[in-house]
């Protein structure tokens, strides 16, 4: 009897473990749903009221008397007559006229920031002496300054900089810095002369 004993035992035991282990599933499942739901009611609240506040918002708006909005049309024309500029207007028409002059295959004054932008032009460095020669690196005078940097690049000298001038040629695909050197041509290729 102590073996059938011992059975129902481990039988009772059996089920009251799946009896309890059912009971605490229910317990806890019926926990996190409540949890879930309250953590719904809590953001659908918030978005009512996000709604409502938005609501109100375009009703401020709309209650806006329309005279007091601004016309654009009147807002432009204010602009111009007091003489604000528009700047994107204004670089589109600056680059017209640089195609233009581009057209023409004329060298142009250009700012020291635009010296060097356009990566396949060359960058070559010119120096302009106090006797009126134009000279490169290799001190060799520039013989056609009129097709090469244009005849009145030293008429810009103090524009942007004091001594340097930033020319174009878009004919020749070159950027040229002239820099302005005091001293005559000839105390730079004769040094002796000038002691």
């Amino acid at each position: 009897m102590s073996k059938i004993n011992f059975v129902m035992f481990i039988v009772g035991a059996a089920i009251g473990s799946v009896a309890t282990w059912v009971y605490l599933k229910k317990h806890y499942e019926q926990i996190a749903q409540e949890e879930i739901d309250s953590v719904k009611a809590v953001f659908a609240n918030r978005k009512s009221d996000i709604n409502t506040k938005n609501k109100e918002n375009d009703n401020k708006f709309k209650n806006v008397d329309r005279n007091l909005q601004p016309d654009l049309v009147g807002y432009a024309a204010k602009l111009q007559e007091h003489g604000y500029t528009n700047y994107s207007a204004n670089s589109e028409k600056n680059n017209e006229k640089r195609k233009d002059d581009s057209m023409l295959d004329k060298p142009y004054i250009i700012s020291p920031e635009e010296y060097g932008e356009i990566t396949d032009y060359e960058n070559i460095s010119l120096t302009y002496y106090s006797d009126g020669i134009l000279a490169d690196d290799y001190d060799e005078i520039v013989d056609d300054i009129e097709t090469t940097v244009g005849s009145d690049f030293a008429d810009h000298f103090g524009d942007y900089e004091d001594d340097s001038v930033f020319v174009r040629n878009d004919r020749l695909r070159c950027d040229y810095e002239i820099l302005k050197d005091y001293r005559p041509y000839s105390a730079i290729v004769n040094p002796r002369r000038h002691k």
